[in-house]
């Protein structure tokens, strides 16, 4: 694995949120307490910039945990050319998917909610946003942490499928979800969380850091809790 690299890192969770660069900062006073219980109604674009994306607020809880989490790693999509967009995938891992949507529309069934009943849903809100064209896959395994979501990726770079990959991890489930139906003990939110890398291979830029596998969401946490400041 030493020909791919780590490019950025972002990642959002109960400690905090930011990426490799800045380190993680704390939630607002105001919604830390609410985000460390699991209740996270109050994630808004609001935390990382003042124009709203057109789509963001009628999003589901797992598109605007992905789409903060790609905004996050400060990278800017749109000055990659045409041809690095069209060979620049997108693969996203989650264990609960869009289960918290899929519990909030079979209790209240409407069409605005209905789009969002697809753990893909996020891949195509962010091929949208930053114009990707790369292959995409959309995991729900067994591991909370994004292990599989990582080894699809070093595998599309190997076989040439893909120049880059945004590999997301995303858990989110919100408190009044669980507190509305009897969870299955083998469904029950294992804490929530939104963790992306952008991986690729080696281009000389400053903020590259060596790829050895693992899973994604440990990698994303330590390394936007330790940031070389010289980046």
């Amino acid at each position: 694995m030493s020909n791919l690299v780590i490019h950025a890192a972002s990642y959002l969770g109960p400690e905090g949120l930011g990426n490799d660069q800045t380190g993680l900062r704390a939630w607002p006073a105001e919604l830390a307490g609410n985000l460390s219980r699991g209740e996270l109604d109050g994630l808004h674009w609001s935390l990382l910039s003042d124009s709203d994306p057109s789509r963001f607020l009628r999003m589901d809880l797992m598109c605007r945990l992905g789409f903060m989490a790609a905004e996050l790693l400060a990278v800017n999509f749109d000055a990659l050319s045409d041809t690095r967009r069209d060979r620049l995938g997108v693969c996203v891992e989650s264990f609960t998917g869009s289960l918290d949507t899929d519990i909030r529309f079979a209790q209240t069934p409407r069409p605005s909610i209905f789009a969002y009943t697809l753990p893909s849903t996020v891949i195509g809100e962010l091929c949208i946003r930053y114009r990707l064209k790369g292959p995409v896959l959309s995991l729900i395994l067994p591991d909370a942490n994004g292990a599989g979501v990582l080894t699809e990726a070093a595998e599309w770079l190997r076989a040439g499928d893909a120049e880059m990959v945004l590999c997301l991890g995303i858990e989110a489930i919100n408190r009044s979800t669980v507190n509305s139906i009897l969870f299955p003990e083998n469904l029950l939110p294992r804490g929530w969380h939104g963790a992306a890398l952008l991986l690729g291979r080696p281009d000389n830029s400053p903020r590259e850091r060596s790829f050895s596998g693992g899973t994604l969401v440990d990698a994303c946490r330590n390394l936007c809790s330790a940031p070389e400041r010289a980046c």
